[in-house]
C-alpha cells in the first residue's frame, strides 16, 4: 500500500505542473520533401506543412513570430542521401547565422540515416523570422524522407518551437 501511495504521489507531482503549463505561442512544422545538396553552398530548409501553430506563422520554411519573448526552438532532420559526406544544419534569425548553433552528422554509408538535431533559446521580437539552413560537403547528402509501409511518413525535418517566458 505504501508503494502504491508513493507512486500515486509522485505521479500527481509530475502531472500538476503540466496541467498549469500553457504556451502563448507555439508551432510544429515539417516537410515531406527530400532536400539534398547539389553543391556545398548552404540552403534554407523548406517546409510544406504547418502541423499545428498558435501565434506563429510558417511560409515555405520561414517561421515568423507574432509576439516578443524568449523562445525555445528545435529542428530535427532525418539525414542521409545517395552518397557520403557531412551534413550540417543551423538556424538563422532575420537572415543572420545564430552563433554556436551549427550541428553535423557524417553520412558514411548511403543506406545509413540519422536524426540531426539543432536547438536553442532565442530572445525574439514580434515579426522576427527564423529559418533552418543546411549544407552538404558532397552532392547527394542532406535531408531525406522515408515512407515505411503501413506507418506515418518520416519527414525530412520537424521544427518545433514555443515561447517560454
Amino acid at each position: 500500500m505504501k508503494s502504491v501511495f508513493s507512486a500515486f504521489l509522485v505521479s500527481a507531482m509530475l502531472l500538476a505542473p503540466v496541467g498549469g503549463a500553457s504556451a502563448s505561442s507555439w508551432i510544429q512544422a515539417s516537410s515531406t520533401e527530400e532536400q539534398v545538396a547539389t553543391d556545398t553552398k548552404p540552403k534554407v530548409v523548406t517546409m510544406n506543412s504547418t502541423d499545428g501553430a498558435k501565434n506563429i506563422k510558417m511560409d515555405k520554411g520561414v517561421i515568423t513570430v507574432n509576439e516578443t519573448g524568449a523562445f525555445f526552438l528545435v529542428a530535427a532532420a532525418q539525414v542521409g542521401g545517395k552518397g557520403k559526406g557531412l551534413v550540417r544544419m543551423w538556424m538563422k534569425i532575420n537572415g543572420k547565422d545564430v552563433d554556436n548553433s551549427n550541428t553535423e552528422q557524417l553520412i558514411s554509408d548511403p543506406e545509413f540515416t540519422a536524426v540531426l538535431v539543432c536547438q536553442g533559446v532565442a530572445e525574439l521580437k514580434r515579426g522576427d523570422k527564423v529559418t533552418v539552413v543546411f549544407s552538404g560537403s558532397a552532392a547527394g547528402v542532406g535531408l531525406v524522407v522515408k515512407k515505411p509501409a503501413g506507418e506515418p511518413v518520416v519527414p525530412s525535418i520537424i521544427v518545433s518551437g514555443w515561447r517560454i517566458d
